[in-house]
């Protein structure tokens, strides 16, 4: 499970965001002049979060990996071009 961490201003002005992150399995924390004063979690038996493949795919390749594009591939392949 990760953990992220919001102000409790954050948590007020971007309840849906916050939200979201425990939807998605994520544990936050809130913070109150950089003290824990609150952990919200995601509901017991809630599935586990599906990998984000973007995210996986950044950290390896970096965000602009070097190549042919993959819709050249797919175009040369149906013989487009």
């Amino acid at each position: 499970m990760t953990m992220k961490t919001a102000t409790i201003r954050k948590v007020q002005h971007n309840l849906a965001e916050v939200l979201l992150w425990v939807e998605r399995g994520e544990e936050v924390r809130v913070l109150r002049r950089n003290r824990v004063v609150a952990r919200l979690l995601p509901p017991e038996g809630a599935p586990p979060r599906s990998p984000d493949f973007l995210e996986r795919a950044k950290a390896i390749w970096g965000a602009k990996p070097r190549g042919v594009r993959l819709s050249t591939i797919v175009s040369e392949a149906r013989g487009e071009r």
